[in-house]
């Protein structure tokens, strides 16, 4: 359901995910509602998590602050993932439905945890986006890999991230 307000994407979002037009604003609260509901399928939208999903729209989105706040203020617990999940579509030259589960993917591991009871609701969320298992397998996979890639450069770099 389109509201007519937008958001308009970063170089980065284009660079990132093919995001190059304006993001209806109603969408991508469904969007990050659909992905706060799924990382929050363990009982708790984790600070890291939801973190996470707020330092990534900073970077994709010219002026996120109102929808962040929108968020902010969004009722995750009581939400229907199957409801929210079929009022999102984007006009971008990309699979969103596999950039949103590896969003998901990767909102739901922000914490350092990547609960049981979060695989199983990323499972469900694949299976209502007509995900196959091994694609969502990969993209679990694709999410490990970087997170470890992020750990050895900063390692390499001797941070105090990597130890």
């Amino acid at each position: 359901m389109a509201s007519g307000k937008t958001l308009q994407t970063t170089k980065y979002a284009e660079i990132t995910y093919g995001a190059n037009k304006p993001i209806d604003f109603q969408v991508a609260v469904n969007y990050g509602g659909s992905l706060m509901a799924i990382a929050g399928a363990d009982g708790e939208l984790a600070e890291q998590e939801f973190q996470w999903y707020i330092d990534e729209q900073r970077n994709l989105l010219v002026e996120p602050e109102e929808y962040i706040e929108t968020l902010r203020k969004f009722d995750w617990k009581n939400a229907n993932v199957e409801e929210l999940l079929g009022g999102i579509s984007y006009d971008f030259p990309l699979n969103f439905r596999r950039t949103m589960l590896y969003q998901a993917i990767k909102m739901c591991r922000a914490d350092g945890s990547y609960h049981e009871k979060e695989k199983a609701s990323v499972a469900r969320a694949a299976e209502i986006l007509g995900i196959e298992p091994s694609i969502a397998i990969s993209l679990e996979s694709l999410a490990e890999l970087e997170d470890a890639t992020k750990q050895l450069r900063l390692a390499l770099f001797e941070t105090q991230n990597g130890k």
